[in-house]
């Protein structure tokens, strides 16, 4: 590093090091020794993933893994351990040089401070730990207000810190508390056994793990958003469901539909989902399911045909891309559905088209409404392309069972045929042959049976044409 720059960074009040690419640390400024309390001699030879918190050090690992790609990341908050073995959070920006594969790191210390009103009962250590936890923390006295908080907890709720203390747990609209939550705090309260729980915070719109702790007259509780690990336990088990009633011979393929959607919509309560299956000649879509759609808009769209500006469905299907539209009262693509849309108060659609895994073909839309205007995040694209496949194997299952079905149905006619249809002409031919008069044969009656032999032997030619015909679409 150029000699006048390093004087610089060790005059900076910012933390700067420079790393491996595997974060390894070369150097340090001044700065990152006073805040971590490692010597000059300490920091190399350590590696910032290891010095990081636990509940940090995989995603910043991630980072590490993919910083030859992203070559600069801004505004990377992670905590950091000090020689003290307590935690200091640093909002870091990393710069990589390919060439020399160095990372170089600059960050500053943003101190987290535990908000509570009667700091003297608990610890500066357990303060500062507090403090800086991932997870929200919070205390209850007796009388259901909040006495202390940390930062996690506020960004959580988003609210100012005047809004928090002494504020009323069971009114606050921000976590959304629902009336069957308060009993297991008064559980807490009452019989000073810890408690945990999950519910789906509507407001939050994801999950959250409560627990709740007795701390002489008073509750500490620890919240999570623990979404991605609820959601995709509860898809996991959705699946699993909807493929076994995909064996079972009375589930119709709407009805399998109509489950699948119910499902999702109970793990994502903001959603309105539909699936509208596309006919043979690829022209136009049919409802299939939709559970919470108006039942007026679904006949509406009924048999809508697809094209460049039919929705969101029908242009996913037209042009075999996922379509989202954000805004549907801007979308010149809603322009001809609008009015059928937007008296319901839905502001968003966003549809996948279900493309055969056989062909290219494709057999339906899966489409999810809002009534915001919103795009979708991870989780939520994530969710669509799981969903997407097993709507494919479902629609593509069905068919397959159909279709041995209806080879089935066609054997059992040929079989039928050949039993009874077949026997009965071949039986009468061999009777006539018999009646025949071979030694006599100016007999009048051999012309009578020469004519009931043309007959029956007509007779035996169109079922032999039945049988073909029932032949041709029968897999070999």
């Amino acid at each position: 590093m150029d000699q006048r720059l390093a004087y610089l960074l060790n005059q900076s009040n910012d933390i700067f090091c420079v790393a491996g690419n595997t974060g390894d640390i070369k150097s340090t400024n001044a700065s990152w020794r006073y805040f971590t309390g490692y010597t000059e001699n300490d920091s190399p030879g350590k590696n910032l993933v290891d010095l990081a918190h636990p509940d940090d050090r995989n995603r910043f690992a991630e980072l590490l893994s993919s910083i030859n790609r992203l070559k600069n990341i801004n505004d990377f908050a992670v905590r950091i351990k000090t020689a003290a073995n307590l935690y200091i959070t640093v909002n870091w920006t990393f710069s990589f040089d390919s060439d020399e594969q160095l990372l170089y790191a600059c960050g500053t210390c943003t101190a987290e401070n535990l908000n509570i009103r009667n700091a003297q009962n608990i610890s500066d250590k357990v303060q500062h730990v507090l403090a800086n936890l991932t997870e929200g923390f919070f205390m209850l006295d007796r009388n259901w207000r909040i006495n202390a908080f940390n930062p996690a907890f506020q960004k959580m709720l988003r609210k100012p810190e005047a809004e928090l203390y002494g504020a009323d747990f069971r009114l606050l609209e921000s976590m959304a508390v629902e009336e069957e939550i308060l009993p297991a705090f008064e559980s807490v309260f009452s019989n000073q056994i810890a408690k945990s729980l999950q519910y789906y915070d509507k407001n939050c719109k994801g999950w959250l793990r409560i627990n709740i702790y007795a701390y002489k007259d008073e509750l500490i509780v620890f919240v999570r958003d623990i979404s991605y690990i609820k959601i995709e336990q509860l898809i996991l088990e959705l699946e699993k469901k909807v493929l076994v009633l995909s064996f079972i011979p009375e589930y119709t393929l709407a009805r399998m539909a109509h489950e699948l959607l119910v499902g999702i919509e109970r793990i994502f309560p903001e959603m309105y989902c539909s699936i509208l299956e596309l006919d043979s000649e690829q022209e136009k879509v049919y409802h299939l399911a939709a559970p919470r759609l108006p039942a007026n808009y679904c006949e509406a769209i009924n048999g809508s045909a697809i094209g460049p500006d039919a929705g969101s469905c029908g242009t996913a299907a037209y042009h075999r891309e996922q379509v989202i539209v954000s805004d549907i009262a801007n979308s010149r693509l809603w322009d001809n559905y609008k009015d059928l849309i937007l008296p319901y108060g839905f502001k968003a659609c966003w549809s996948t088209p279900v493309i055969s895994g056989r062909s290219a073909k494709v057999l339906a839309t899966f489409a999810i409404y809002y009534d915001t205007i919103r795009e979708p995040g991870k989780d939520e694209l994530r969710m669509i392309e799981r969903t997407v496949n097993l709507i494919r194997t479902l629609i593509e299952n069905k068919r397959n069972e159909e279709h041995l079905l209806d080879q089935t149905r066609r054997l059992q006619d040929i079989a039928a045929i050949s039993s009874h249809h077949i026997r009965r002409p071949v039986a009468t031919i061999m009777g006539l042959v018999n009646l025949f008069d071979k030694k006599n044969t100016a007999n009048p009656l051999n012309k009578d049976i020469i004519e009931h032999l043309e007959t029956t032997a007509l007779e035996l030619d169109d079922v032999i044409h039945v049988i073909v015909e029932k032949t041709i679409n029968i897999d070999h």
